[in-house]
């Protein structure tokens, strides 16, 4: 006969099994939480929440913005840096594509003082060609609230880095900066909050992703989109997936974000008989880390209106209607839904379709000033008023 055997009663504590594992979290040490702050955003234009339903653009987390050119992807970055300022975040604007316009960021309300010298300007006579030079007092930089990087000034701090041996060798001073280089910024500037030294958190934002190569493509004199694949895979998977993504826990004293302007390509291809899909350059990499993808424009070409003022002749764009398209949506509820909807770029900013008759008469002034300097520039002083205008709208053949 066998004989029962009584097993000893165990009382299992998840407490302390946790404790024991380093996993639990006290009031006084947050290290170990695995919760995360409250979702915060940074606050866009009326036209943008209308068109989106978001607040603006979320912080801690990666947002791509993509489409094709004049679709207001500019605009938009204008938008969000002035909005990082105003909450006391720190910009880091990172410029490879080079065309980054201080005044139209300015007016979008980016808080940049122009920084003025002499300047030594050729000025050639019309009639007998002759040269002189004199001096004048230009603007050369700006200043403020920001971290600006081109294209040269990552080049001239980063070019003399061998990422193929991990070290820098002088003597091969590049002028071109590379996908590798600006992992290499972002990670120095997350380094030197960690120890203290740039008490901010950081609102990096790179335009555009597709605009330079990875440092195997340069050295080789190719253009090898799998290689600009597998660096940005390699080179931004800790960065994103781990250090930007961990700001959002409450243990982190800063929240960081990452925004990218990611050029696009059309893939006719994959499937010949359908249209064409939007793939982005450099590979998915970024995609897959980003919590937010917005297109901007159509997916074919731009689809975009101009919104224009004629008269006498001449033709002056004061708008521009551009669609938006919420394309990937993984934020926490209630802003996990996916809208789309449209807005008017204007010269300071952004307004619904709702507020472009109301615009026409803000900036008429403005706008008979434009056509009567555009009449001017062609020698012709005829006057310009209010009346004579006629404004209508084109679809853009882009």
């Amino acid at each position: 006969m066998k004989q029962l055997v009584k097993k000893k009663e165990f009382k299992f504590d998840i407490k302390s099994l946790k404790n024991e594992l380093g996993l639990g979290a006290t009031k006084t040490d947050l290290s170990m939480s695995s919760a995360e702050k409250p979702i915060d955003f940074f606050v866009m234009p009326e036209a943008f929440v209308e068109a989106t339903k978001l607040p603006g653009i979320p912080m801690g987390v990666t947002t791509i913005i993509h489409g094709h050119s004049n679709t207001g992807k500019s605009l938009l970055k204008n938008c969000l840096i002035a909005s990082a300022q105003r909450k006391g975040v720190l910009p880091v604007i990172i410029e490879t594509e080079n065309n980054f316009s201080f005044p139209f960021a300015i007016d979008c309300g980016m808080r940049a003082t122009p920084i003025y010298d002499e300047v030594k300007v050729d000025v050639v006579d019309d009639e007998t060609g002759e040269v002189t030079t004199t001096t004048e007092n230009r603007i050369i930089d700006y200043d403020g609230d920001f971290l600006f990087y081109n294209s040269a000034i990552i080049a001239d701090k980063y070019g003399d880095y061998d990422h193929s041996q991990g070290k820098r060798v002088p003597s091969k001073k590049r002028d071109t900066p590379v996908i590798e280089d600006v992992a290499m910024l972002m990670n120095e500037l997350l380094d030197l909050q960690k120890e203290g030294k740039l008490p901010k958190s950081l609102l990096f934002i790179w335009d555009s992703v597709g605009s330079i190569p990875c440092y195997a493509s340069l050295m080789s004199n190719k253009s090898n989109s799998m290689w600009d694949a597998k660096a940005l895979q390699d080179s931004f998977n800790i960065l994103l997936n781990g250090r930007i993504a961990s700001s959002t826990r409450v243990s982190s004293e800063y929240t960081n974000t990452f925004v990218a302007v990611n050029k696009i390509w059309l893939d006719s291809m994959s499937a010949p008989m359908a249209a064409p899909s939007v793939q982005l350059k450099g590979g998915n990499a970024l995609l897959y880390a980003s919590r937010l993808t917005i297109l901007l424009g159509g997916s074919i070409k731009a689809a975009t209106q101009r919104l224009t003022a004629t008269s006498k002749g001449e033709k002056y764009t004061y708008g521009l209607v551009t669609k938006i398209k919420i394309v990937k949506n993984q934020l926490d509820s209630p802003y996990n839904l996916t809208y789309e909807g449209k807005f008017c770029c204007v010269p300071d900013g952004m307004i619904g379709e709702s507020r472009i008759d109301e615009y026409k008469k803000e900036h008429i002034s403005k706008i008979v000033k434009q056509l009567s300097k555009q009449l001017a520039d062609k020698g012709n002083d005829a006057e310009i008023t209010e009346a004579d205008i006629v404004f209508g709208e084109e679809d853009s053949d882009e």
